[in-house]
């Protein structure tokens, strides 16, 4: 049984061998700068006394930049400024890339601000309510409409708030 064992063995195709690079540090290259990676490792051309050589890269243990996620913004229109008086608030939705917002936008004397309509002790959506107020008809929480902050609960946390500007005519809000 032993030998059909390592007979089995020495017939197996190399595949279990494949992991082993092809490319040893000190061989030689031919476009300086190019890097393969083969199994686990990775190989750069280098130049070195006028010969150019595959060197191994050491990994840096930062995440390369196919891993790491970077957050985007962008800033989309939510409103024409004509549709916003100053004091009242009125509601919207923005979307940006492929997601959507519902965003309730405040004309203060200081400018415009906008926050998530999303109540944040059960998520439902607040809705303007008088002048300076924003209300979930949920569970009765109310929210001051210029900063987003707990009037009354039972949130006991603002609500999020998004960068307004605005230009030429429109509201913006950066999301």
């Amino acid at each position: 049984m032993l030998t059909s064992g390592f007979v089995a063995f020495l017939a197996a195709p190399n595949s279990a061998f494949a992991a082993t690079p092809a490319i040893r540090n000190g061989d030689a290259c031919k476009k300086v700068g190019k890097k393969i990676t083969e199994g686990n490792k990775t190989f750069e051309c280098v130049e070195r006394d006028g010969v150019r050589v595959w060197q191994r890269v050491k990994s840096s243990g930062t995440p390369t930049s196919s891993t790491t996620t970077v957050p985007t913004t962008s800033e989309v229109k939510v409103l024409d400024s004509a549709q916003l008086a100053l004091g009242a608030s009125l509601t919207a939705i923005a979307t940006s890339g492929g997601s959507s917002f519902a965003v309730v936008v405040t004309r203060t004397a200081g400018g415009v601000v906008a926050f998530s309509r999303t109540c944040t002790h059960l998520g439902s959506l607040v809705v303007p309510r008088g002048s300076d107020q924003l209300y979930c008809p949920s569970h009765g929480s109310i929210f001051n409409a210029s900063s987003g902050a707990v009037i009354e609960g039972p949130a006991n946390r603002a609500l999020t708030q998004y960068k307004a500007t605005e230009r030429n005519g429109s509201i913006y809000i950066t999301v």
